[in-house]
């Protein structure tokens, strides 16, 4: 075994080192070409008539029995680059890293040593220090290549993935073909569809790999930041960033559309964009549905998110491992403390939305909704109503965090200008990676719709004052928790209507009481009536309780929807249903439920 692993970490770098063959080779041929023009002044001079003899046979042997005829260099080249760029990262950390401390040994040993262990010790040390030597050769060669793709991808903002991760393996590979300057595919953010026609099928792989890339996306922009600068490296962010969704939505063989941009066309000033939350695909998708979109002053939106200090900071995998918590730290990302401490996010994200030409995105929901099933235990996307502790869920709006009216009504009073709320419903990211989940369904579509604008100016908060943690004290804080709470209302109806929920929960729960014969007859048009009366962008207990209820197993589901079909025909109350649905959505959260209601307990003991 152990005189087998020499060959096996010269297996591990057999692209490099081809690749170094290759690279002497060009530089011998540069060499030898520049040497035509000395051997020209000796034409007489028998040594260098030798060489051109030898020269003529070369190019003879070359012309008559060319190596591309018998084998594909380009396809060669570009499956070295893609074996390159899956194991070259990781080969060049572990084993490039061994390799170096290795010769250290050996060096250290060879000048301090014995005098009778030199001789044995020196092909180790040759061996070491040229593994040692080629992998900081090769790290080296990974990042020229990620800050050539960068600028390639700058130029070429709607690149089709395939094609920039084309361009760069084979920049990878040992024939190191140059970048192009422009693409030569591009693709439409709001109507593009990765799909394959194959079955749909759940898999790790396609995550783990997604991953992968994010982590190569991350480093080569944070490379871009500290190399040439914090202005390019914040341009580049917002197009990789554009890319990386892209990426995404390729590897997991998703479709994607965009309706209502157009409403950005009339806006200028600042923007709080304001999506629901269904999956950490939503954080992804977002800046490349968004990308093509312009204010009415020409400039592109820039969204800058309130994102979890616990999942992007604190998580060392997401922070250090794949660097996107260190990149989008860099990129005027705000990191809300979930323990206690947002307020704090709340008035650094004033500064910066008042300081730079960015717009803030938030998710009032505080976490990602839980999803829905159907019969077969399928997914079905995600709930919206689904969010927040089993003590929120029981009261009105008690699905949504104030953080986003909070920082509405402090920009609003800190910059002394309008601020405007656009609200975008995001549906099917539920689809492919739901909550509680690692698993990554493929095939299936997402939507992103620009829904209306809540515009707060400086006269809405005239006479007011933020009050203090205990509550208000005076009317004019007395005004300031108002204006909140109208605001929270706001942005559960502009929510509602981008989403089109309630139309959708109504249809699903009329087509379920047909098929599964939920009442009977005649409680079917008295249940009809009272749905189709409902308000589409109010909170109502009838359709809270339908969400939650396909939220849960599908044995409970029929049984619930029945007591809920009862209740409405008799005019029965619905708080109590509510109230059970609730309990057994938290039940079936297991763990989850226990680590919320840990938390609900230790804030009542402070």
């Amino acid at each position: 075994m152990a005189s087998f692993t020499p060959w096996l970490v010269v297996l591990m770098y057999i692209v490099p080192i081809i690749g170094t063959v290759a690279a002497i080779r060009r530089r011998s041929k540069a060499v030898w070409s520049f040497g035509d023009s000395i051997r020209s002044l000796f034409p007489d001079d028998r040594f260098y008539r030798k060489i051109r003899v030898w020269s003529e046979r070369y190019r003879n042997w070359r012309t008559t029995r060319p190596v591309a005829q018998y084998l594909n260099l380009e396809s060669l080249n570009l499956i070295a680059g893609q074996i390159e760029y899956a194991f070259g990262h990781l080969r060049d950390y572990t084993i490039g890293t061994y390799m170096m401390g290795a010769w250290v040994v050996d060096l250290t040993l060879m000048v301090f040593g014995d005098l009778h262990l030199r001789g044995p010790r020196f092909p180790t040390l040759f061996y070491h220090g040229f593994f040692a030597l080629l992998s900081i050769w090769t790290y080296r060669r990974h990042v020229a290549a990620g800050l050539q793709l960068t600028e390639f991808m700058r130029v070429n903002p709607l690149v089709h993935p395939q094609e920039f991760f084309e361009h760069y393996y084979r920049r990878l590979g040992p024939s190191n073909i140059p970048v192009p300057t422009h693409a030569q595919r591009t693709v439409d953010p709001t109507n593009i569809s990765y799909h394959t026609g194959k079955k749909s099928q759940q898999s790790y792989w396609l995550l783990l790999k997604g991953f992968y890339d994010t982590a190569i996306f991350a480093r080569s922009a944070h490379k871009a930041l500290d190399t040439i600068g914090r202005e390019y490296g914040r341009e580049v962010f917002d197009v990789m960033a554009s890319l990386w969704g892209s990426r995404m939505l390729q590897l997991f063989r998703t479709s994607m559309s965009v309706e209502g941009v157009d409403t950005f066309h009339n806006l200028s000033g600042k923007i709080i964009l304001v999506f629901n939350h269904k999956s950490h695909l939503d954080f992804v998708f977002n800046f490349f549905a968004l990308k093509s979109t312009r204010l009415a002053n020409g400039r592109g939106i820039r969204p800058r998110y309130m994102a979890a200090k616990d999942h992007f900071v604190d998580n060392t995998l997401v922070y250090s491992g794949l660097g996107v918590g260190k990149l989008i730290e860099a990129n005027d990302m705000i990191f809300v403390d979930r323990k206690g401490l947002g307020k704090n996010a709340v008035f650094e994200a004033c500064k910066k939305l008042g300081e730079k030409d960015i717009e803030i995105a938030m998710y009032p929901q505080g976490s990602r909704a839980v999803g829905n099933f159907g019969p077969n235990g399928e997914s079905l996307d995600a709930g919206y109503y689904t969010t927040g502790s089993a003590r929120s869920l029981k009261q009105p709006l008690g699905h949504l965090k104030k953080g986003c009216a909070f920082l509405a009504v402090d920009a609003v009073s800190a910059l002394a200008v309008p601020v405007h709320l656009v609200f975008i419903g995001i549906d099917g990211t539920g689809d492919i990676v739901p909550k509680l989940s690692f698993k990554v369904q493929t095939e299936k579509s997402v939507k992103f719709t620009v829904g209306g604008v809540f515009t707060l100016t400086p006269e809405d908060i005239a006479g007011i004052e933020r009050p203090s943690d205990e509550g208000p004290e005076n009317a004019a804080q007395k005004k300031y928790a108002d204006l909140v709470n109208r605001i929270q209302h706001e942005i559960n109806r502009g929510l509602l209507h981008a989403l089109g929920l309630h139309d959708k929960l109504k249809n699903r729960y009329f087509k379920d009481m047909r098929d599964m014969k939920l009442v009977a007859k005649e409680r079917v048009m008295k249940i009809t009536h009272r749905l189709n009366t409902l308000p589409r962008d109010e909170e109502c207990l009838e359709f809270v309780i339908i969400d939650r209820i396909y939220a849960l197993p599908w044995e409970e589901q029929s049984l619930l929807l029945k007591e809920l079909g009862n209740r409405i025909s008799d005019g029965i109350e619905l708080e109590s249903l509510r109230d059970l649905v609730t309990d057994r959505l938290f039940r079936r959260r297991g763990k989850e439920i226990q680590t919320i209601q840990q938390k609900e307990k230790a804030k009542k003991a402070v």
